[in-house]
């Protein structure tokens, strides 16, 4: 999905995150985001010995870092279970500082492509889904949310669910969108938030919600 986004417009904006306790905001490109994912999943093959359907922990903390290092294990073929201790430790700066310096050396394009499909691709709340499975459950649930190429979804609910996942990565993904990831949300910028950055649907309650703005 993330190849077939960079081959159709490869600028444009896909994750947007802001921290509100710190005031820092973050703005990735999908040809930014492949350039991550790329080299991640480098740096796992070359320096882990990463194989398709091997298991890969990480902190599910509500970060672009998170977001580009699921991509990067799922570029690898691997596994990630959200509930193993993290395979890659580093610190959550606003600007990927520490990836950065451990991911370097890493060629922004696969070395060895890894062709994957019915391997294990994601364990969350006690259920796995293979790399096919997880393709089509995201487009079957952007289908059903009605996410499509013009949406952007806010997101507060960190990588640790279901929802989490769908709403803050793989629905506007599959679909063609962007997403708008939010850590320690100050509730008092919410509605300028959705004006600010033309939200089309938002995570509120435990559901994922179209919002229309009056204009």
């Amino acid at each position: 999905m993330l190849a077939s986004e960079f081959r159709r417009d490869g600028a444009r904006p896909f994750v947007t995150w802001y921290d509100d306790a710190t005031g820092a905001r973050v703005e990735l490109s999908i040809a930014t985001t492949a350039n991550w994912a790329a080299k991640i999943a480098n740096y796992l093959v070359d320096e882990h010995g990463m194989e398709p359907g091997d298991r890969v922990g990480l902190d599910p903390r509500l970060h672009w870092i998170t977001a580009v290092l699921l991509l990067g294990a799922w570029t690898a073929g691997a596994h990630v279970d959200v509930a193993a201790p993290p395979t890659v430790e580093i610190g959550y700066d606003a600007m990927g500082v520490e990836l950065s310096r451990l991911v370097a050396v890493q060629p922004d394009q696969l070395v060895m492509p890894v062709v994957v499909s019915d391997e294990p691709a994601l364990t969350v709340a006690g259920r796995t889904w293979s790399h096919t499975a997880l393709a089509d459950a995201a487009h079957d649930a952007a289908t059903h949310h009605e996410v499509d190429a013009t949406s952007r979804v806010l997101s507060t609910v960190p990588f640790d669910t279901t929802l989490g996942l769908d709403a803050g990565l793989l629905m506007p993904l599959a679909a063609g969108g962007s997403v708008v990831l939010v850590s320690n949300e100050d509730e008092n910028r919410f509605i300028e938030r959705l004006t600010s950055e033309r939200v089309t649907h938002v995570v509120r309650d435990g559901q994922l919600a179209r919002v229309r703005i009056a204009t």
